[in-house]
């Protein structure tokens, strides 16, 4: 029994060296602490678990932004009014030389895979204003609208330019308004000037 109760005595927490009556072994001291553990265990579990739910609401908005823009694009070709550019020509004829305005559209498929096909892009240009520092008669000279179609195919990222000729009167003319469009009525459109040197 004597023996019994030095063993007993020996393996009591309480009476480890160096610790002092009343201290708590290290078995209770990892005990006492448990609940700051697993607040802190909890607190990294519910920052991993949002930081995942936002990753992946973040990943489904890119992938449908890209699914959105792909199938637009895939849809149909994207047609774009460039530069509108002016050029005369004088071509020789009787009893005088001609003068011709040329109005340059130039046309753009934006479109990284997609063909436009052939007739499938027209441009329509309307003189809006004239201003001539001679009175020119409405029956010598009164442009109306004027249209062309693009025949040949445009491949993607591939510019065109469609041309659109006025025959100008002799007399002095200062400047022509014209409103530009393709494709109408809701394609693209400018208002662009002719200044006459």
């Amino acid at each position: 029994m004597e023996k019994m109760a030095r063993s007993s005595k020996k393996t009591n927490p309480t009476t480890f060296p160096g610790l002092k009556p009343g201290g708590c072994s290290g078995l209770i001291l990892s005990g006492a602490f448990a609940p700051v553990l697993k607040d802190g265990v909890w607190r990294r579990r519910s920052i991993n678990f949002y930081l995942l739910i936002l990753i992946l609401l973040s990943s489904l908005g890119v992938e449908k932004g890209l699914s959105q823009s792909l199938s637009k694009e895939e849809s149909a070709p994207q047609i774009t009014l460039e530069n509108v550019t002016f050029q005369v020509r004088e071509i020789e004829s009787t009893p005088s030389p001609l003068k011709i305005l040329e109005v340059h559209v130039e046309i753009l498929n934006r479109s990284q895979r997609l063909t436009a096909p052939p007739n499938s892009i027209k441009a329509v240009v309307v003189p809006k204003e004239i201003k001539s520092s001679e009175t020119i008669p409405a029956d010598q000279f009164a442009p109306g609208p004027e249209e062309v179609t693009l025949n040949s195919p445009l491949p993607p990222r591939t510019r065109q330019v469609l041309i659109i000729g006025y025959s100008i009167p002799k007399e002095k003319l200062e400047s022509i308004t014209f409103e530009v469009q393709i494709n109408p009525p809701e394609g693209e459109k400018k208002v662009v000037t002719w200044e006459g040197r």
